[in-house]
């Protein structure tokens, strides 16, 4: 038997336990970027992936308050800086790091365009790190946004940047971690084949629990793999009545707003979920 990839996923099993050859990497960690679904949309183009990563970002900022400090892990080109422009613009400071240069510069850009449409509200800085590693000297943070990220790393690498991110928080802070939800043991075969390593939900709630931090909550942002699918949980979770409003609703609504939408009350069976958590009291 070969030895184990990042997935711990011996290389003789098939390629969709595997890295896709080709992905974007910096060392162990795959650098593939989502989409960017604000620009998406300005060409009249909308995925559910896009739509999932639109409501986290604004459920993230509408619970933010003003004065906070944030970090934003493994932040990619900015995504969640817009929506903390246009909604939270008395945020106390945001900090993004991220492993990749070409990442920050994207960044760093979209603040400057940020900056032209709204006065200068908060302080933003850019830290290039490896959020495995030692994090800079920073003051504890109110907020850790860590979304649709950790899945782009090894396993243990994984787990040592979300002790750093429970480490960063203040005593009453909140890290809001969005994953995929893959369910079964390891080895397990990747939803996305850019991704490194896919948590199963409760693997990951274990996991949380012993860097210190406790899930308050659990958001669904992508809904199960097919309508029909989907349809059933809806009539498992509330009955026939909310199943033959799916219906209705699917024969209107197109499918790219509806799943992530429908997918917030199935946290149970939605492809992918954010979790709200908070440190654990001493």
């Amino acid at each position: 038997m070969q030895p184990a990839s990042p997935n711990h996923a011996p290389e003789d099993l098939g390629e969709e336990y595997h890295t896709r050859s080709g992905t974007p990497m910096i060392g162990a960690y795959s650098v593939n970027q989502m989409d960017d679904f604000y620009t998406a949309l300005s060409r009249g183009e909308m995925k559910p992936t896009g739509v999932m990563n639109y409501l986290q970002r604004l459920y993230i900022a509408e619970r933010t308050r003003p004065g906070d400090r944030m970090v934003d892990v493994c932040c990619g080109r900015g995504l969640q800086l817009p929506v903390l422009y246009r909604y939270q613009p008395a945020l106390g400071s945001y900090t993004g790091l991220d492993i990749s240069p070409d990442h920050l510069a994207e960044a760093h850009a979209r603040r400057e365009d940020l900056e032209t449409i709204y006065p200068t509200c908060f302080p933003v800085e850019f830290h290039e790190i490896d959020v495995s590693q030692p994090w800079p000297e920073l003051e504890p943070f109110d907020i850790a946004v860590y979304t649709s990220a950790l899945e782009h790393l090894p396993r243990e690498l994984a787990i040592d940047s979300l002790q750093r991110t429970a480490a960063a928080l203040s005593p009453t802070g909140r890290l809001y971690l969005s994953t995929p939800n893959t369910t079964g043991p390891p080895p397990r075969k990747l939803q996305h084949r850019v991704h490194v390593y896919e948590w199963a939900h409760e693997e990951l709630v274990t996991v949380l629990d012993k860097v210190g931090l406790v899930v308050e909550d659990v958001v669904g942002i992508l809904p199960p793999l097919t309508p029909e699918a989907t349809e059933d949980a809806v009539g498992q979770r509330f009955g026939a009545d909310a199943a033959a409003l799916y219906r209705r609703m699917s024969q209107h609504t197109p499918d790219a707003l509806l799943g992530p939408v429908v997918a917030t009350a199935l946290e149970g069976d939605a492809t992918e979920v954010l979790n709200v958590c908070s440190r654990r009291s001493a």
